[in-house]
C-alpha cells in the first residue's frame, strides 16, 4: 500500500482561528470552514425578519444590533440575513452582487456600507420596502486612522432616529461589542446630553445585552428594545453551541463535517494508506465519526462550559476541532505535510528496535491526549527525574520515555486554543480522576494498573485502545521490567515502577474516559447541569446555603479575609451577630421570543434583597460543605465563593442602625463584651456581659 497524503489534514489546519479560516468579513471569499451557514436561533430570527421586511414597508424592528466579541459569528450572520433579504425582495442576486463589490475594495474594508435604490438600478421592491440599507460590519473600525468609532456609532443612531417616520424606514444592521456601546454612550452623553434619545437608546442596548447582575433579576427585552420598538439587539455569547437549537447541536454539526468519512475513508487518502493503522489523524476521525463517541466528547465540552462559565464561540470551536483531530503546524517540524510526519514516525515504529519517541509522538496526538496534552504525565516524569537518575544503559526504555515526557513531549509552540484548553479544561482530565465506585470503568482501570502494566492492559479492552496506544503500553510494560525491585537500589526501583504504572494508568484512563464521556468532577458537573432549570433540585441548594447565613443566628468573624482558611472550631475574637436571612435558589431562564436564555441560576437573598450568580464553583462548594467538608480544606476560589455571600450580608447588617438599636444585631468582643447602639445616631457603647 502507498504512503498517501490526505489533503483533508491541511484543510483542517486552516480551521484554526489564527489561520485564514478564522476571520470572516461579509461577502468576501473567506467563509467559515464548512462552507455553509450554521443555523442558530438568531439566524432563523433574522431570516424571518428578512421576510417581514419584504412583506411590509412598515414592519418593525428594522434597526438591528448584533452584540458580542470576536469569533461569535456576527459577520456571517449579517451576510446570511442580507442574502435572504435579497431573495425575499426578489432581487435575483443584485443586492448580493453590489454588497460583494462594496466589501471587497482595494485597501481597507469599509466600516459602513450604504445601499440606495440607485445602486440597484432604480425602484422596484428594494425602493418600496427598504429604501436605504446601512450595514456596519464592524462598529469598532473607523474610516481614518484618527477616527473615533464610538462617536461615529452615536452619529449613526442620531441619523436613524431623526430620519423621516414615513415608510419605508431604513434597514440598519450593525456588529458591535459591549465595550464600544459603553464608549458610544459616553460620547452621546457628552455630545447630546443625558436626556437625549441616542443616549437613552445606548443605555437600553447595554442593559438588554448585559451579562451582569441585572440579567439575574430579569433581562430587559432584546427583540424589540423596550425604549424603541424600531430597534432590536441580540447577544451572541450567551447561547451555547453545545445545546440543541432546536434539533441540531451546532458544534456537533461542525465536528461531524470535519470527520466525514468521504474525506477520509477513500482510496488515495486513508483507505489504502500503509500508515493507516498507526495514524493518529485517521484514528481520531474514525473515533469521532461514531455518534456515541462524538456525543460523549461534546458532553464533556458542555460541562466544561458550565465549569468555566464561558461559552464556546465559533472561532474557538473551529480551532478546537482542528487542534484535537490534527494539531498545529508547529507540531510536525520541517515536513512539507503532516502526513509525511506520520509516515516518518510510523516507519520508525516498525524497525527491529522501535523508536520510543516516535511511538510516544503518535499516541499523544490522539484526540483524548491532544485535548489535555502531556501536562500531568510530564509533571510526573519531571518530578521523578529531579530526584532520581535513570541509566540509559540498564533502563533504555524508561530513560527514553521519561526524558521525552519531562521535556514537554512531542509538542510545538502553543497557539491560543491550546492555552484555552490547558487553562479551562485541565481540571476535567480523566487521568486525574479516581471514582469512588469500585465498578466505575476508570476505577477498574486504575486498580488494575496499580498491580502491573500487564494486568492493566488486560483490563483495558472496552473500548479497545488504538494500535499506537498499544505500542506505547507495550513499551511501558517492558520499561517496568527493566527495574530490579530486589537490588541495592530497590527504593529507586520501586518509585520508578510505581511511576511507570501511574503513567500507564493515566494514559488509558484518559483515552477510555474521553471516549465514554467520563471525566474529573463529573458527579458535581452532572448535578449542576441537571439543576440549571430545575427548581425542585435547586431547593436542596438553598437548604445547603442556610447554615452559612446563620441557623438560628448569623455569626461572622469581623477579622476574616475573603478566602482565608479558618478552623471551624476556633472562636474568633471579634464577631458580628445578627438575625439570619432567607435564601432561595432560582433556575436559569429559558429563551423567549424577546430575550435569550442563559445558563446561570442565581441565589436570591432576602432582607436585604439582592441576587448573586450560582456558578459551578459556588455550587460545588455548597455540595462539599453539605457532605461535611471543612471550610479550611476547600480551595481558595471555592472558599471565596462561599465567603462572598457571608461578606455581603455582613456588610448589609453593619449598616442597619435600627437592628443595633433594638438589640437584634451586635458585635461580641472576646466572648464577654458586647458593642451595641443605645439610640439612632448615638455613639456605640461597650457593655461587659
Amino acid at each position: 500500500m502507498p504512503a498517501n497524503i490526505n489533503p483533508r489534514v491541511v484543510e483542517l489546519l486552516s480551521w484554526h482561528g489564527h489561520a485564514q479560516g478564522g476571520v470572516h468579513v461579509p461577502f468576501q471569499a473567506a467563509s467559515n470552514p464548512i462552507g455553509q451557514t450554521i443555523e442558530t436561533s438568531l439566524v432563523r430570527r433574522l431570516r424571518t425578519l428578512a421576510t417581514e421586511i419584504a412583506t411590509s414597508a412598515a414592519s418593525s424592528p428594522r434597526w438591528i444590533f448584533l452584540i458580542g466579541g470576536p469569533g461569535n459569528g456576527k459577520s456571517e450572520t449579517v451576510q446570511d440575513f442580507l442574502v435572504h433579504l435579497d431573495g425575499a425582495l426578489g432581487l435575483t442576486g443584485a443586492l448580493n452582487q453590489v454588497l460583494t463589490q462594496r466589501f471587497t475594495p482595494i485597501g481597507l474594508v469599509p466600516r459602513k456600507v450604504e445601499i440606495l435604490p440607485s445602486d440597484l438600478g432604480g425602484g422596484g421592491e428594494f425602493a418600496a420596502k427598504v429604501g436605504r440599507l446601512l450595514v456596519v460590519q464592524d462598529a469598532t473600525a473607523t474610516e481614518s486612522a484618527l477616527g473615533n468609532a464610538a462617536y461615529e456609532l452615536a452619529l449613526d443612531l442620531a441619523d436613524l432616529i431623526t430620519s423621516p417616520a414615513t415608510p419605508p424606514m431604513p434597514v440598519f444592521i450593525a456588529c458591535a461589542n459591549r465595550g464600544l456601546l459603553a464608549r458610544a454612550m459616553n460620547e452621546a452623553f457628552r455630545a447630546f446630553g443625558p436626556n437625549n434619545d441616542v443616549t437613552k437608546l445606548l443605555a437600553n442596548l447595554i442593559q438588554a445585552s448585559s451579562l451582569g447582575r441585572e440579567t439575574l433579576e430579569g433581562r430587559k427585552s432584546c427583540w424589540p428594545l423596550e425604549i424603541d420598538s424600531r430597534f432590536a439587539c441580540w447577544p451572541l455569547d450567551v447561547e451555547s453551541l453545545l445545546v440543541a437549537d432546536p434539533a441540531i447541536v451546532p458544534l456537533e454539526h461542525m465536528l461531524s463535517r470535519a470527520v466525514d468519512a468521504t474525506q477520509w475513508d477513500v482510496p488515495g487518502r486513508c483507505q489504502d494508506c500503509d500508515s493507516r493503522d498507526r495514524c493518529p489523524f485517521w484514528q481520531n476521525a474514525e473515533w469521532l465519526g461514531n455518534a456515541d463517541t462524538r456525543r460523549a466528547f461534546l458532553s464533556m465540552l458542555r460541562r466544561g462550559e458550565l465549569a468555566r462559565g464561558q461559552r464556546w464561540n465559533f472561532r474557538d470551536a473551529f480551532s478546537l476541532i482542528a487542534e484535537i483531530i490534527v494539531g498545529q503546524w508547529s507540531d510536525f517540524g520541517d515536513v512539507a505535510h503532516p502526513c509525511d510526519w506520520v509516515h516518518q514516525n510510523v516507519a520508525a515504529t516498525k524497525t527491529p528496535s522501535p523508536d520510543v519517541r516516535s511511538i510516544l509522538s503518535l499516541a499523544l496526538q490522539l484526540y483524548p491526549h491532544a485535548m489535555f496534552r502531556s501536562g500531568h504525565l510530564g509533571q510526573s516524569a519531571a518530578g521523578f527525574l529531579s530526584n532520581h537518575s535513570v541509566d540509559p544503559g540498564t533502563q533504555p526504555l524508561a530513560s527514553g520515555l521519561l526524558n521525552s515526557l519531562a521535556s514537554g513531549g512531542p509538542r510545538g509552540s502553543t497557539k491560543p486554543i491550546r492555552e484555552i484548553v490547558a487553562r479551562d479544561y485541565s481540571r476535567l482530565d480523566p487521568a486525574t480522576f479516581t471514582p469512588s465506585e469500585p465498578g466505575h470503568p476508570l476505577r477498574v482501570i486504575e486498580d488494575a494498573f496499580c498491580q502491573s502494566v500487564e494486568q492493566g492492559r488486560a483490563a483495558s479492552r472496552q473500548p479497545a485502545p488504538s494500535l499506537a496506544e498499544e505500542l506505547l503500553l507495550e513499551v511501558l510494560e517492558k520499561a517496568e521490567r527493566e527495574w530490579n525491585l530486589l537490588g541495592r537500589e530497590s527504593a529507586v526501583a520501586i518509585a520508578a515502577v510505581c511511576l511507570v504504572r501511574n503513567i500507564s494508568g493515566m494514559i488509558v484512563k484518559r483515552s477510555v474516559g474521553i471516549r465514554l464521556g467520563h471525566h474529573a468532577l463529573e458527579d458535581f458537573l452532572a448535578d449542576y447541569e441537571a439543576c440549571l432549570r430545575d427548581n425542585v433540585r435547586l431547593r436542596a441548594v438553598g437548604t445547603a446555603l442556610k447554615p452559612l447565613l446563620g441557623d438560628p443566628v448569623f455569626n461572622f468573624n469581623l477579622l476574616e479575609i475573603l478566602g482565608q482558611p479558618t478552623a471551624d472550631e476556633v472562636k474568633p475574637p471579634v464577631t458580628l451577630q445578627g438575625p439570619t436571612t432567607g435564601a432561595q435558589a432560582l433556575a436559569a431562564p429559558t429563551g423567549t421570543q424577546s430575550t435569550p436564555g442563559h445558563d446561570v441560576p442565581c441565589i436570591r437573598v432576602t432582607d436585604p434583597n439582592y441576587r448573586i450568580p450560582l456558578t459551578f464553583d459556588f455550587f460545588m462548594a455548597l455540595q462539599l460543605r453539605r457532605k461535611g467538608c471543612a471550610a479550611s480544606s476547600l480551595p481558595t476560589s471555592v472558599r471565596a465563593a462561599l465567603d462572598r455571600v457571608r461578606h455581603r450580608y455582613a456588610g448589609e447588617l453593619c449598616r442597619r442602625e435600627d437592628l443595633f438599636v433594638d438589640g437584634r444585631t451586635f458585635i461580641v468582643i472576646n466572648v464577654d463584651k458586647r458593642v451595641s447602639l443605645p439610640a439612632l445616631g448615638a455613639k456605640p457603647a461597650l457593655v461587659q456581659e
